[in-house]
């Protein structure tokens, strides 16, 4: 009976132990605002003090002084587009943070003829340490421009349909476009400059495309003028906005998943009542060898 006892207790502690591990151990998931690593966005979150959004949902009903970042990898439903909608035309500013995504879904539903064309950009001579690494120094002269002289890009890709939208930046005409993936220029594949980033007004607010959510990560933000672009972009329908970043449209790790499920239990563990009741069952546990033995001496 007692090795029963026992066994269940271990099997216990190892349950809290594990959970423990899950829910205090960072995220790593890409583009993560809580996630502290290279591929996360802890330092824009620190740094710009953005508001973290788990729904599109919680968007406020009018976008007027506020900027939406979405890095769109995962589907969008109808809902989604709707509320994206309702959100820009009320005077929101859009960023659409894309590379081999859903933005073009995004782009498509607001009646934009831009697109990102999902096919990754190289540049051999103007990189930073690597050809998959672009730098981008040929801007136009527009607000989200002003004093930014160079960007740094991470395997990004390219924009097309950009007509009837201002172009900001584009790649160098050394750059060109890796159809087949393989890391070198072949004769049918297109040489730049292509443009990167490009913005159009649609209603009360616009959208800015930018063919790479990989600037904004904790490994890159800080080359070159990101951070600076960073803050070009989502300013550009006002000073100083209340900027959201949309986390529902990132895949989920096993991680995420293990935190979504104890969230509802770390919530309740965390309010009053609840750590009441903890420290009570902890007295009891603790105190329950002395009742026995007490028990036992009674008996006698």
């Amino acid at each position: 009976m007692e090795s029963r006892k026992l066994l269940l207790l271990l099997i216990l502690l190892i349950i809290l132990a594990l959970s423990m591990i899950v829910w205090f151990y960072p995220p790593t998931g890409d583009f993560r605002t809580d996630n502290p690593f290279w591929n996360g966005l802890s330092s824009l979150n620190e740094q710009a003090k953005v508001t973290t959004l788990g729904s599109l949902s919680d968007l406020p009903s009018s976008g007027k002084g506020t900027s939406l970042l979405i890095v769109p990898y995962e589907q969008f439903t109808e809902s989604d587009l709707s509320v994206i909608k309702n959100y820009v035309t009320s005077g929101g500013a859009l960023v659409l943070l894309d590379d081999y995504g859903f933005g073009n879904q995004v782009l498509a539903s607001l009646g934009s003829d831009m697109r990102f064309n999902g096919q990754p950009l190289i540049d051999p001579l103007f990189d930073h340490h690597s050809k998959w690494l672009p730098k981008i120094t040929d801007f136009t002269s527009t607000p989200l421009s002003a004093n930014v002289s160079s960007i740094v890009f991470n395997h990004a890709a390219a924009l097309s349909g950009t007509s009837d939208a201002t172009v900001v930046a584009q790649s160098s005409s050394f750059s060109f476009l890796d159809a087949n993936q393989d890391g070198t220029w072949d004769s049918d594949e297109l040489n730049g400059p292509f443009p990167v980033v490009a913005y159009s007004q649609i209603s009360q607010g616009c959208v800015v495309a930018v063919s790479d959510p990989s600037f904004l990560i904790n490994g890159m933000l800080s080359l070159d003028d990101n951070l600076q672009f960073y803050h070009n972009i989502v300013s550009i329908q006002t000073t100083n906005p209340q900027v959201y970043v949309d986390q529902s449209h990132l895949p989920s790790s096993l991680l995420d998943e293990g935190k979504a499920i104890l969230n509802p239990i770390y919530s309740v563990v965390a309010s009053p009542l609840g750590t009441l009741s903890l420290i009570v069952v902890a007295l009891a546990i603790s105190l329950k060898p002395m009742w026995e033995k007490r028990g036992k001496h009674d008996k006698k």
